[in-house]
């Protein structure tokens, strides 16, 4: 090509800098081309396509300041009379020329797929780090437990990065410097035995959770009906079936509240925990639609003056009622409720509630030896006590003890220490405190209100006992709650998890 005699027009376009800054443009407008192709066109979305949406911003920025900054800076050199760069004459080329020309054609074609490739590798190994086998899988060990009970889970069709990182540039950067800690935990073997939660790092919830779950939504009432086997030779069944009271916003036809009340947008709640995992909650303040204000403090056990300074006042959200919404650990005895009611437990079997809870609740080493110590445990039990079960329904004993095992295998992880006692769910109040942390009659207000404890407030029972099939009950008040051992009336203040921990201690 012959150079223009008007160095304006091509000379101080010729340096290393603006020669740069449009490889940068050129890279930053096809890496942007690509994702949209992947957005917009084939309908594959992800969370780190922000990040790369930003990168090729930032690039193709870049690239169109580092043009007119070469091109002044050349002719600044020239009026100064140094010599011209001549960079880009190993480049240059006359389109005249079938050699020059195959050999453009060559360079550009070989470029395009270079970075095509290069461009799709990147993007596809973003989309890999942010798939649920690469957060449950490559660190098999640690994340086994969470791995088992996210695939059991309501969101298991949800990808981890989802809710634990989100949309946008500024979290993926929290949350890969989080990663690299995590790394030289894992390969120092210095990660804690559980995973201590709650994860204080982790992102609003309003910022993950109601993406889907609209706060604004009126939900209502969901119908729950629950078998449960109790203790004794035969093994008596009792059912409850109850209205729940989800509750919403209020709207021209709902009445609104519920259980979703703490979430209500006219609503604030606000609480003080004095523990690591937020089960000791000392101060709750509650502020109203209508302007007012509430403090609720702990009577028994006040703040000091430094912990009201030092501790996190914490707003709620979702998680705090939620706190194990794709990787809760059932318990024990919910589990073995499961199993009978669906008859993979023999409910034939005599003690096999209280045995079968028993051999699961029991610390073991490894889960060999817990497999091999259930299996044991309950043949033991059997041939001692009802030699002729033993004998008569040893098919039923083998299937019982299976289903057993499994249970274990999928709630209990013993080289994690992960199990219900280290990860307690705070929805409902029966095997852990859940409600009853806020709602109690500890916390006091200063005219001596406690927060209510009303349980129709939340539910409503319908029936109770072993037919809950015929319903004959006031909708609005419901029929209150006995327990199933003597079908006495519970105390209002009464904690159900002081004797119900979900394992067996219930039985000791």
């Amino acid at each position: 090509m012959v150079e223009s005699s008007n160095p304006a027009r091509s000379g101080y376009f010729r340096n290393w800098l603006t020669f740069f800054g449009v490889m940068m443009m050129l890279g930053a407008l096809l890496g942007g081309g690509i994702v949209f192709v992947e957005e917009v066109l084939l309908g594959h979305s992800s969370p780190y396509s922000g990040i790369l949406w930003a990168a090729a911003c930032l690039f193709l920025i870049l690239g169109f300041v580092l043009i007119p900054i070469g091109m002044l800076w050349e002719r600044g050199r020239v009026r100064r009379g140094a010599a011209r760069h001549r960079p880009l004459s190993v480049f240059t080329f006359d389109l005249n020329n079938p050699e020059h020309r195959n050999a453009a054609m060559v360079l550009v074609g070989g470029l395009v797929v270079v970075v095509v490739l290069t461009s799709v590798g990147s993007y596809e190994s973003f989309r890999a780090t942010e798939s649920p086998e690469f957060c449950g899988e490559l660190c098999h060990q640690v994340m086994h437990p969470e791995w088992v009970r996210y695939q059991a889970s309501p969101h298991a069709r949800v990808a981890c990065a989802d809710c634990h990182i989100g949309e946008g540039a500024d979290w993926f950067v929290k949350s890969k410097l989080s990663g690299l800690r995590q790394v030289w935990a894992v390969a120092v073997d210095s990660y804690s035995r559980p995973i201590p939660t709650p994860i204080h790092n982790l992102r609003p919830a309003r910022e993950t959770c109601e993406r889907c779950h609209w706060r604004r939504k009126f939900t209502g009432y969901k119908e729950m009906d629950r078998s449960y086997y109790l203790s004794g030779e035969d093994n008596p069944v009792e059912k409850l079936r109850m209205l729940v009271k989800i509750g919403g916003e209020k709207t021209s036809l709902m009445k609104g509240s519920g259980i979703h009340y703490h979430m209500l947008i006219a609503n604030k709640v606000q609480y003080i925990a004095v523990d690591e995992k937020r089960q000791q909650i000392a101060w709750v303040r509650v502020e109203r639609a209508d302007g007012s204000v509430t403090e609720y403090n702990d009577r028994d056990h006040p703040l000091t003056d430094k912990e009201r300074q030092t501790l996190e006042v914490r707003t709620m959200d979702c998680v705090d009622c939620h706190n194990r919404p794709s990787h809760k650990f059932p318990t024990a005895m919910y589990s073995v409720d499961e199993a009978m009611a669906a008859g993979r437990i023999a409910v034939s079997l005599p003690d096999i509630k209280v045995q079968a809870v028993s051999a699961i609740d029991t610390p073991y080493d490894t889960e060999q030896e817990a497999l091999s110590g259930i299996d044991d445990h309950l043949r033991s039990y059997y041939k001692r006590e009802y030699p002729e079960v033993f004998e008569r329904k040893n098919a039923d004993l083998t299937r019982s003890i299976e289903a057993v095992q499994d249970i274990y295998r999928r709630t209990v992880f013993p080289y994690m220490k992960a199990d219900w006692h280290a990860y307690p769910s705070n929805i409902g109040h029966l095997e852990s405190p859940g409600c009853f942390r806020c709602h109690n009659e500890t916390l006091v207000s200063d005219t001596g209100e406690v927060i209510f404890k009303d349980c129709n407030s939340c539910h409503l029972i319908l029936a109770q006992g072993a037919n809950t099939n015929e319903v004959e009950v006031n909708i609005e008040t419901g029929l209150p709650f006995v327990h199933p051992e003597d079908y006495s009336k519970i105390e209002e203040f009464t904690n159900c998890s002081d004797c119900h921990d979900g394992g067996a201690a219930l039985y000791e």
